[in-house]
């Protein structure tokens, strides 16, 4: 589904916000178009193929070769958006017999990333869920969801892919994330509709 995103931030969906956009009969651009240029279409994708392996929890030099989901990060902020990720900053922990819950931010709501990571107090045995969510990167935001499962003594190391959703502004930031994805992650990303 194509999203109708106002240059401002606001957003609105579907034929009703592009009907109100369109220009008056005479006016339109050079190209022909009659949609007004503060709005434009937003592709929302969802990763198919193409994630990180999901090594064996034994096997502790395949562990040891997944690429880290920080340092990807790290290198997509600093490429895309010429800022370099600071620390994580936890802003809230909650916790209850069944869960702990950390919620935290590496920048801020208008460039950086939120991450939570929930896990159980009581067993090791369950796995380490993470989710980072982008803000304020230029041309896209990314949403990467996946679980680190026990492996032995290495701990909650073991990547385990859930989702990968993100949102462009057109090919070029597409085009932008699949090259530095393919860079540091080592594969192809491989995207379908969300």
């Amino acid at each position: 589904m194509a999203y109708w995103v106002d240059a401002s931030g606001g957003q609105s969906r579907g034929s009703q916000a592009a009907a109100a956009c369109r220009s008056p009969s005479g006016t339109e651009s050079d190209d022909g178009s009659r949609h007004c240029p503060k709005y434009k279409a937003m592709q929302h994708l969802r990763l198919k193929d193409g994630a990180p392996d999901e090594p064996d929890t034994g096997d502790w030099d395949a562990i040891c070769a997944t690429p880290r989901i920080g340092d990807f990060f790290a290198i997509l902020f600093k490429e895309v958006a010429d800022f370099d990720l600071p620390e994580p900053v936890i802003e809230s922990e909650i916790e209850d017999p069944i869960r702990h819950v950390r919620t935290g931010w590496r920048g801020s709501k208008e460039l950086g990333a939120e991450v939570t990571v929930v896990d159980c107090p009581e067993t090791s045995d369950l796995p380490v869920y993470c989710d980072w969510e982008t803000f304020g990167l230029p041309g896209m935001k990314v949403k990467w969801q996946y679980a680190l499962e026990k492996a032995g003594q290495l701990g909650h190391v073991a990547y385990r892919h859930r989702k990968l959703e993100c949102t462009f502004d057109g090919a070029a930031g597409q085009q932008r994330f699949a090259e530095i994805w393919r860079r540091v992650i080592g594969k192809t990303p491989l995207f379908e509709s969300a």
